[in-house]
């Protein structure tokens, strides 16, 4: 049993531990307070619900002397355990926060990379989601509109 519980807490602390990829582009970009990021393919929009239950797009504070897109791509990667890069800024919403359409890998597969912030990381639609299921009020169908817009744009190319 201790050596079960020693583990765990060294993969636990492992995975805190660990630093995301140096930014994309470090000299890009506005700051912001807050950046995250839309990661989307056919398997649906990474998402990741915290210990409220809430669902939401992985993203959070932008540090000092940090751009926004770099922030988005490290708070993807804190909360997911996936190396990303931010493609374009797609909106800025109105409490200022920088949302970034990102690139993963395809087959990538998400873990909680941060316990004590997420719960849990997925690929969902957000379609099939609950409006009442998002962490913040209207996300959802800020998102799904944000889908649209980017399938559309990619299938006139």
């Amino acid at each position: 049993m201790r050596h079960s519980v020693a583990a765990a807490l060294c993969l636990f602390l492992g995975a805190c531990a660990e630093t995301a990829p140096p930014c994309s582009r470090p000299e890009s970009g506005p700051t912001a307070e807050s950046a995250g990021c839309l990661i989307w393919n056919d398997r649906g929009a990474l998402l990741v619900r915290d210990w409220s239950g809430g669902w939401a797009l992985p993203g959070g504070s932008v540090a000092v002397g940090e751009s926004a897109l770099c922030a988005a791509e490290r708070e993807a990667f804190e909360e997911t355990g996936l190396s990303v890069t931010a493609t374009e800024l797609a909106i800025v919403l109105d409490n200022g926060f920088h949302l970034y359409r990102c690139d993963a890998a395809p087959d990538a597969r998400p873990r909680v990379h941060r316990p004590l912030e997420v719960r849990e990381a997925a690929w969902l639609n957000p379609d099939t989601l609950n409006p009442d299921a998002w962490r913040y009020p209207g996300q959802g169908e800020i998102i799904a509109g944000l889908i649209v817009a980017t399938s559309q744009s990619t299938y006139e190319e």
